[in-house]
């Protein structure tokens, strides 16, 4: 018998050659807590290969699922036969496993949430000369330290006055907080559409004072 073994798939664990008919299937949980411990992600079972699960199985089930809520992440159960599935919706255990009719529908959307993050987590701004010494920069999506933050304090040396558009900023971390503070020391700063969530991260960074909202 294969001994069961924790994949690291890219973006998710995969439980592979679990028996569910092993009286030492306890050994599985120091396996996941390890998994976790390498990497913070979902962790995924296969059901292709059970034909029938018992009250003692769904209670493995119940504690792996405990265990992955314990770390913020999901339990993941995929190729679920009609008979089991109708096993979960009578003991309302559907209600708290995430379920995928097959491994290639949960890897589908496991891609499609991985493009929605990273379009959320980008950053865009455009800057439009007012003045000679004069600019506004409108800023979307989440202002956060990287590659598009230091083409903005580049393409800003050149003003004296700028007017930052936060109306379509969805977040700002801290570097950029602190790009702020620099620029306020020796350039006129004014930012329109900011939240109130930004203004009191401008409190908390002392640049309140320094800047003018307008």
């Amino acid at each position: 018998m294969a001994e069961c073994v924790i994949k690291d798939r890219g973006g998710y664990h995969q439980i592979i050659d679990f028996d569910f008919e092993a009286e030492n299937f306890h050994d599985i949980f120091p396996k996941i807590e390890n998994a976790l411990k390498a990497k913070k992600q979902d962790v995924l079972m296969s059901l292709a290969s059970v034909g029938v699960l018992y009250s003692s199985h769904l209670a493995v089930l119940v504690r792996m699922h405990q265990v992955m809520h314990k770390n913020n992440l999901h339990f993941v159960i995929s190729d679920v036969s009609p008979e089991i599935r109708n096993l979960l919706q009578i003991t309302q255990l559907d209600s708290i496993f995430f379920i995928y009719e097959t491994l290639e529908d949960f890897v589908k959307t496991l891609k499609s949430m991985s493009t929605e993050q990273q379009t959320e987590l980008s950053f865009e701004w455009q800057i439009t000369k007012t003045e000679n010494d004069s600019a506004t920069v409108v800023c979307k999506g989440n202002m956060f330290a990287g590659e598009q933050l230091e083409e903005l304090q580049k393409s800003i040396l050149d003003f004296f006055c700028i007017n930052f558009d936060f109306s379509d900023l969805q977040s700002i971390d801290s570097e950029s907080l602190t790009f702020l503070d620099k620029i306020a020391n020796n350039r006129t700063v004014s930012i329109t559409g900011a939240s109130p969530e930004f203004v009191e991260q401008f409190r908390q960074k002392l640049i309140y004072g320094k800047v003018k909202l307008l």
